[in-house]
This record gives structure tokens, sequence and C-alpha cells, in this order.
């Protein structure tokens, strides 16, 4: 009978509660008076609340017993209200500044609070303006984080980008950081489609590997730099980590975004190279230097060519500006939506998302469409699970490529050097073998499909002991590419090989599975503990498939029919690579008084590409943090409110060679034979090496965080010291060998740099704010050891012996074909190398050097022996920066908002290849600089800038020189944005409006005269540094644009 009374109690004890309950609603803004999603609402004393939906609304049924209402946020300072008679309530929360670095921040394999990271981690905000000015992730990062180096071209449409964080790790090319994308590791960095070409000469425009990652999709972005950060990475952390957290839906309303914008691009540098009758003086100057007759006649601004026989012909000569007749506007838009919601137990994220980018050339286009998912659900109180998809589909036709054999047969080099004058129809010119600019219009193709699909599933199961949990997560990424090349007949390519296709192909697989046993608890307010442990098996299978034919019947059909190539100029190759990694980790994070904490990570790599011997490496870390603002002699100071030290020592590696380079490959070769046809050899492609082994980086990291006067200034001080042992490199071999070098580990190189980063909020006042920031860097690489002989070089002009190997030639033709780049013992890395010069001879100088005379470059003979040589050649140059920087500027008032990004690179020099040509008046066909004929040489007026009319000494130069050594340091304001928030609070439809105009690289400050100062030529070749050889123009950008919230 007492056990129904009890039950009937409580069956009618809420109906007694609420029968005098009301309902009240409200609104929750945060310091900028926009809607906070998520708030939680709490009657205080009761077990009764709610959230906030996405537009910072709520609603909530108040028993009678409920007197105060709690509002909590993250990083907002909590808030009570009296609930008296009120019905409605419109909140503002304000910021905590006493703790900010609470925010919890993504690590690898987890996250932990910021204020509990002991390694160099800087994070990144992604804000839906920054996002849609940028199309990859890695560009994204620009000028944002210090000690990161982004290097792009706006110019060209997917062109690849290359991230470097605190300098070169390696001298193998690839020192692109490792991308993780919510826990799941994305390799094809720098990875693009292998070059299919027969031609050796062939040099391919490299392509972005991370297209197909959305930054709208992006929720936050963590920089991993130093060692104790990465070591949990391993193998794969030597060149940093970047974490890409991507967004994920909230409890409450559903929540609808939308955006649109269309901008338009041009060309932002030009060469000034001679118009039409410069041209013609210069070609009758040259003509009559060698006592011949002039090649033009002109009358007023018409220009005749004159026949050899001197008969002035009736027609005049074509005149052109092949800047503004090749480049044009580039006219882009994109579109796209984002669908969120949740409840308590789950929630979804969805986009999709369209581009179509347009180049500032005629076929220069790239278009593609994405689409992704995240789905978050508690299946139980103890079982959670997670699943992301995202797909990719983009297709493009690239207007630029080229021949390492020289810029005469390149895109950019034709529209530098092809005669502005035009006599035979600018078709062909046999004398330079210069293909017209038109022909790349009109018959090259350099088309592009790629699709591409990420997905992860994980299973989260919490146990009954608190803190507990263990993470089973799955995921790959299948990317799949085709890339087409088509020479039609007026191209040189083509007409050589009458018409010429490359088709390649790339199959990219990779997959991974993570245990993770991780732990997180708090003991008595005191004691920390964050902990991991887990095992990871990752695989990746490449193939990349090539074929290659010439000889055309029929060149109607382009890149879409190869089977009209009557000659097969590369069978078709399949070139398979698969590599496994199997690797156990921990880490162990501990906190003590919220004034201590010490971390301590270990990973085990084991990779398939070493023999058993070597297969197995260890990676250990260890870091500690004092937060001295939490002391009694700091704790109410109210001038410092963060003061946190960072000491850190870790080991981390690479693996940076191909899946079988240990063993002794072997590889197809063709020859002709006897009866006409060709026969397929069977022959070894390298020497093995089972002695191979990892190359391991030790960086020890000293670190400093602050905040100042409530943290209205923040910043953070790092130095650090990074030395890599047992590099990678080729050890050359003796002709006897049959083989040019071997792959063995030798040498050592040392990166020292001090990074700083500075915020503030310099006015924050109602409805006006200002926010400045900036980030500098300062690294220093020196190669300690090289493993090799010495041998005799001229260093400011004194004979030394020192250890050094030479980089790799530029090119295979007359101009260029000697390398720019030596790496030397007790130097940075590849320095410029080749012939000092010292201005111009004059008439009256005293010329003791062999075959010199007045007007030539008066080369440095550096040895005294009256002859130029390679013995000449001496240290000239340096493409390694003294720092790089970057900053950005914040204002708004009222509904107006103004952003300005900006970055830099100060102190490198750049090889201007391209001036080796433009800046000699050689006498030849091709164009030159207007100064470089201007202000030639002349025995009349003589200078010291430019050689005289004929120098042809350039071509066929076992040596660069420092004449084309160029300062390429650069300040470029490379964003402004302004931003105005429409007034839609009171319509049904729109919760928030804004419209924006952006302005992309309107503003580069720099003394370079190339066409940009970001070069992205050979950017994945070690053997290659800070040379500018026909890289494509940057672009001016004017984006309009509008966000729209449902």
């Amino acid at each position: 009978m007492k056990k129904n009374r009890l039950i009937h109690l409580l069956l009618i004890f809420p109906m007694i509660l609420f029968a005098q309950s009301k309902a009240i609603t409200g609104t929750v803004i945060d310091e900028n008076k926009m809607p906070l999603p998520g708030v939680s609402i709490l009657i205080k004393d009761l077990k009764i609340g709610s959230y906030t939906d996405f537009d910072g609304l709520f609603s909530l049924t108040v028993p009678e017993a409920g007197k105060i209402l709690v509002f909590s946020y993250l990083g907002y300072i909590t808030k009570e209200l009296v609930i008296g008679n009120k019905g409605t309530f419109n909140i503002q929360l304000e910021i905590d500044t006493n703790n900010t670095l609470e925010e919890i921040v993504v690590v690898g394999y987890g996250s932990q609070r910021k204020s509990d990271i002991t390694g160099s981690v800087a994070s990144v905000k992604v804000d839906d303006i920054a996002a849609a000015q940028n199309s990859t992730v890695d560009a994204l990062l620009q000028g944002r984080a210090a000690g990161v180096q982004v290097t792009q071209n706006a110019g060209s449409p997917g062109s690849g980008v290359s991230v470097k964080i605190r300098g070169a790790s390696s001298l193998r090319g690839n020192n692109e950081p490792l991308y993780v994308i919510d826990g799941i590791i994305i390799s094809s960095a720098g990875e693009d489609a292998a070059n299919a070409s027969a031609d050796n000469n062939s040099l391919e425009e490299t392509q972005n590997g991370l297209n197909g990652i959305n930054p709208r999709d992006i929720e936050s972005i963590e920089v991993l730099k130093d060692a104790s950060a990465t070591a949990i990475y391993g193998s794969r952390g030597a060149n940093g980590v970047i974490l890409i957290t991507t967004k994920k839906g909230k409890s409450g309303k559903k929540s609808i975004r939308a955006y649109v914008n269309t901008s338009v691009s041009e060309i932002s540098e030009r060469y000034d190279v001679l118009d039409a009758l410069g041209y013609a003086n210069y070609q009758n100057e040259a003509l009559l230097v060698n006592g011949e007759d002039p090649r033009f006649s002109i009358s007023g601004g018409t220009i005749f060519p004159i026949a050899i026989d001197g008969t002035v012909s009736d027609t005049p000569a074509e005149q052109h500006n092949w800047h503004n007749e090749i480049y044009k506007q580039g006219f882009s838009k994109s579109a796209g939506a984002s669908f969120s919601g949740g409840t308590e137990k789950g929630n979804y994220y969805a986009s999709v998302g369209y581009n179509d980018q347009g180049g500032i050339v005629e076929n220069s286009r790239l278009q593609n469409g994405n689409f992704s998912i995240n789905l978050n659900q508690e299946l139980s109180d103890k079982f959670s699970i997670k699943a992301k998809l995202n797909a990719f589909y983009s297709n493009g036709n690239f207007a630029q490529d080229g021949d390492r054999a020289g810029g005469q047969r390149s895109f950019v080099g034709n529209i530098l050097r092809y005669p502005t004058l035009v006599t035979n129809g600018g078709t062909f010119d046999n004398e330079d073998g210069i293909s017209s600019p038109f022909t790349w219009v009109n018959d090259f193709q350099d088309t592009s499909e790629e699709s591409r699909f990420i997905g992860s599933l994980a299973l989260t199961y919490k146990f009954n002991i608190k803190g507990l949990k263990y993470k089973l997560q799955a995921g790959g990424n299948i990317r799949n590419k085709e890339r087409r090349r088509f020479y039609g007949l007026t191209t040189f390519q083509g007409s050589s090989t009458n018409g010429s296709l490359s088709i390649s192909n790339l199959e990219s697989k990779s997959y991974q599975i993570n245990n993770l046993l991780t732990y997180n608890r708090t003991f008595n307010k005191k004691h920390r503990i964050n902990a991991v442990i887990g095992m990871t098996y990752d695989v990746r299978d490449v193939k990349n498939t090539l074929y290659a034919v010439n000889d055309f019947s029929t060149t109607e059909f382009g890149v879409d029919q190869p089977i009209y190539g009557q000659q097969i100029s590369r069978p078709l190759d399949v070139l398979p690579l698969k590599s496994q990694l199997l690797s156990y980790l921990s880490r162990v994070n501990y906190s003590f008084d919220n004034k201590y904490i010490i971390t301590g990570t270990f990973r085990a790599d084991g990779s398939s590409k070493f023999s058993k011997e070597n297969r197995y490496s260890y990676f250990p870390s260890f870091s500690l943090a004092w937060r001295a603002n939490n002391e009694n002699f700091l704790e109410n100071s109210e001038t410092i409110n963060e003061l946190k030290f960072r000491i850190g020592w870790g080991m981390t590696g690479n693996q940076g060679i191909s899946a079988y380079q240990t063993f002794a490959n072997y590889g197809p070769t063709l020859y002709g034979n006897s009866d006409e046809g060709t026969s397929i050899g069977f022959v070894p492609l390298n020497v093995s090496n089972p002695n191979l082994k990892w190359e391991t980086t030790k960086q020890l990291n000293f670190g400093l965080d602050f905040g100042l006067w409530k943290n209205r200034v923040t910043g953070t001080l790092d130095i650090y010291d990074k030395q890599t042992d047992d590099l990678l490199l080729n050890q050359p071999l003796g002709p006897s060998s049959g083989f040019t070098s071997l792959l063995v580990n030798r040498g050592s190189i040392n990166n020292k740099g001090v990074e700083l980063t500075l915020s503030g909020t310099l006015i924050n006042k109602n409805d006006f704010s200002i926010d400045l920031g900036g980030n500098i860097a300062f690294n220093k690489s020196n190669i300690q050891n090289l493993g090799g002989s010495p041998e005799d070089i001229y260093i400011n002009g004194e004979l030394e012996n020192r250890v050094f190997y030479r980089g790799q030639n530029i090119s295979t033709g007359n101009y260029f074909r000697a390398p720019a780049n030596i790496f030397m013992e007790g130097e940075e890395v590849g320095l410029f190398y080749g012939f000092e010069t010292d201005g111009i001879y004059q008439t009256e100088d005293v010329i003791t050097v062999s075959g010199a005379q007045a007007g030539d470059v008066r080369i440095v003979d550096q040895n005294g022996d009256d002859a130029i040589t390679e013995a000449d050649r001496t240290i000239i140059g340096n493409p390694n920066p003294d720092f790089v920087y970057g900053g950005y500027l914040s204002m708004n008032y009222k509904r107006l908002n103004l952003s300005i990004q900006m970055n830099g690179v100060y102190g490198n020099e750049i090889a201007n290849g391209n001036s080796i040509q433009l800046g000699t008046a050689e006498g030849r066909s091709a164009n030159i600089l207007s100064q470089a004929y201007n202000n030639a040489w002349r025995p009349d007026a003589q200078s010291n800038t430019y050689p005289r009319v004929g120098y042809s000494r350039e071509s066929g130069s076992p040596a660069i020189t420092d004449r084309i050594i160029e300062d390429g340091s650069f300040l470029r304001i490379s964003n402004i944005t302004l931003g105005y928030d429409i007034p839609v609070e009171k319509t049904n439809v729109f919760s928030s409006a804004n419209v924006y105009v952006t302005g992309m690289n309107l503003f580069t400050f720099t003394d370079y005269s190339g066409y940009n100062p970001e070069i992205t030529n050979f950017m994945n070749n070690g053997n290659i540094v800070g040379v500018d050889w026909n890289g494509f123009p940057n672009a001016q950008t004017i984006m309009l644009g509008l966000n729209l919230k449902f």
C-alpha cells in the first residue's frame, strides 16, 4: 500500500511543481552583438535548463520554485539574473579575459586545454570571409602563423602551393608538412600525376595536391611546429604537422547558410620589353654592328620589312603587344550552402559547393564541386559514433607549360621573347625555334580531371572508469587524376613530332586504422591528467600510368583521341608504389595546480620502405611548462594576466624515399632493331642499398606565452634549434659502375630560429573596435656535414678547400644550362653559384682575359689565369630569407567591418633566369628588355650596366652570372576586405546577411624585376632553390560576395 502511494506521489509531483510555472523566452548575444548559439541556461538549484539555438534564441518553462537564471558559455563570464515577473530576457555575455587560454586545442591524436600545451602550437582562425578568398587549405595559412612560409601563385588556377615550417629539414626537396584532417592523414601535398612525356626536356607545371578540401568546411587549424608537439607523428613529423578540424552541427535550431561570390582577375606585373618600334631599331642596329643591311624601314609609326635585295615591302609588319593580347581578365564565381543542426545526443553538418575559376589566359580554367557531411551521434551512455565523408570532382585546362631546354619553347618565354613585329603571319620563327604566343592559346592543351573521396568512421566507448575512453577510427583517402597534354603542329614540340600527346594517370589510395585509449581526468581540482596510448596502421598504394604518342594523322581531336597518334613514343608504363607503416604511440600530459605542466610522448614506427634491420625507429619527446601568472606574486597583477614558460625537446623522422628504393629496381629500355621496329629490353635502374635508414630530426624549443592588460595584448615567443642527421643524399659513382649515383645516409643540416607573434585590441568601445596583430620569424640554416671529399672553390676571392656538391642543371638548352645552386658544408642551403661580375669592359680598359673586348661583361677571373672557365665559379648569392612576416588589421564600426592581411619576405635573393636573354642584346630575333637595348654599351655612350649590342657569351655559358641575381624581398598586401552586415533581424527569412568586397594582391612592394617574387618553379626539387625560370605571372583580384544565414 505504501509502495503504491509512493508511486502515485512521484507521478503527481511534477504536476504540482509546474502548476504555477511560466514560459520565458529571450536572446543571448556576444560582445559584438551577434547571436551566441549553444549558451547554457539553467534554473539555479534545479536540474532544469535549455540551450540557445543558432540565432541565440531560447525558451524555457520555469516552475514557481525557479528564482534565478544562470547563463554560461565557454570563454565568457557566467551571468546570473533574477527572474522576477519578466517574461523576456535579452542578455549580452562578456568575454572572460581571465580564462581565454582555457579553450580546447586539437593536438596529435586528441585535444588539450590551451593552458596545458607545452609545445609550440599556432592556432589559425578561419572565418567565412577568409575561407572565401582561398581555394585551398595551404593557401589559407599565408601570413597567419609565425614560421610558416607559404609560396603560391594566384594567377594560375589550381597551381601548386609550397608550405615550409621552420626551414628545410631535408635536402631531397619535399619539405611539405603533414596534413591531418579530423584524425585522417592526407599524404598528397606535393603529389601530382607524373610527367608522361618521352621528351626529357619537358617541364610540367606543378598542380596542387590538396585540392578537394573546402576551406569553408574548416572550423580550426592548428600548426604543430616543434618536435615536442610533432613527435607523436614520428617519421612523418619532421616538417611540422597541420591539424585541420572540420565543422560540425550544434544542438538547437537548424541552421542554413549560403554564399555566393564573383570575382575578376588580371595580371599584376609586366616585363618592360621592346615595343614594335624599339624592336625594329634594335634589329637594325644589330645588323649594322655585324656589317649587314637593316631589316626594317621605319616611316613614322609604321614599320615595313626590307627584303634581302633591299626592296622595301609595301605591306607593313604586324605590331603586337603580347602582354595585352594574351593576358586577359579572368572571371570566377563560387556558390554553396551548408546545413547543420542537432540535439543533445547528436548533430550533423553538410555542405555543397561549386567553383568556376577563370585564369588570366583565355583557355585557362578550373571548375570543381564538392560535397561534405559530418555526423555525430551518441548511441547510448557508453557508445558514440562519428562519420565523415567528403567528395570532390574537378576538371580544368591550363595554358602554361614549358621546356627545360629554354624559355623559347615555353608559354611565358614566348610572350616575353617573341618579336613584337611579325612578318611571316606569326605562326613559327625558324631562327630561334620560338612558337608564337597564339599557339599556346589555340594549339596547346593541358587538361586535368580529378576526383577525390575522404572518409572516416570512429566509434568511441566510455568505460565505467571516469575519463577513460577507447576510440576505434578507420579512414581513407582515394584520389584519381588524369592529366593530358597535347602539342599541335604550330608549337615547337608539335612541329618536330607532327603532333605530340602525353597521358598520365594517378591512382592514389591510402587508409589508416587508429586504435586509441584515452584518459582525461581532474583530481581534487589540482591534478589533471590527459593521456593517450594506441596503435595505428597506415597503408598507401599509388600507381602512375604513363603513355605518349606522336605523329598524328589528324590533330583535329587534340587530347581526346590518342588513337590518331601513329608513333608510340612511350609505351604504356605502369609504376606501382605501395608502402605500409605500423606505429605504436603514447602521450601523457600532467598539470598540477594549473601552474606546472609536463608532457611526454613516445612513438615507434615500422616502415616497409626499409630493410628488416632498419625498419623500426623510435621518436621520443619531453616538454615542461610553468604558468607563472597563477603564482601568488602575479595572481592579482593588473598588468600580467598570462605568463607561461615552455621548454621542449623531441625527435622526429623522415622516410622520404620511394617504396622500393632499398632494392635493385629494373625497368624497360627501348632500342631499334634490324626490322626497323622497336625492341624492349630489361635493364637495372639503380644500385641497391639495404643499409638505408631514416633521416632523424632532433629539436629543442624554448617558448613564452603572455597576455597583458586583461589580455588586450597577447603574444608568443619561440626560440628553437633543429638538427637533422643521416640525410638521404645521392653519392656520385664512377663511370665504371654504370650508374651516376647511389642513395646513402650521409650529412647533417641545422636550423636555428626565433619566432614572435603579437596581437592586441587597440580600441573596444561600444560599436567601435580595432584589432591589430603580426608575426615574424627568423631562420638560419647550416649544412654541417655532407660526407664527401673536399674540393677547391673560390669564396670572396679566396681559394678554399671545402666539401660541397652542385645542384641540378636548370636547362638542357643553350641558356641556363648550368646549376644555379651549391650545397656546401658550413653554409646555408642552396647558395647561388656562378661567375662574379664587375660591370662592363670600357674602351680604355686593359683587357687581359682571352676573347673579351670592350662592351663585354667583365667576369672576375678568380684564379688569374686570363681565361674564364668553370674554375672561376664562386658563391654569388643566397636564396634564403633573413626573415618572413605577416600581419593583419581588423576594424569594426557598427555594421561596417574592414580587414587587411599582409605577408612578406626579407633578405632572400632570386636567380631570374628570364633576364639571361631578356637582359642581353645579342642581336638575335628574340625580343629583350627595353633598358637592355636603350642602355646597352656603345662606343659613343659607354654603359656599365648592360653589355654591347651583339654580346652573345650567355649562350652555352658553363655558369650563370651574378647579373641575374636580384633582391627577392617583398611586402604584399594580400587582402583588403570591406564588409557590411545588412539589417535583416526583423525579417522572417534571414537571421544575418553580410555583403563584402575584397581586393587580393592589390599592392606588392618589391625591387624584383620579374613577374612575381613568390617563386613556384621547381618547388619540390631540393636541388634547385630560388630560381625563376619562365615563372607564371601573379594576378590581382577584385571579389564581390554575399553570405546569408537563414
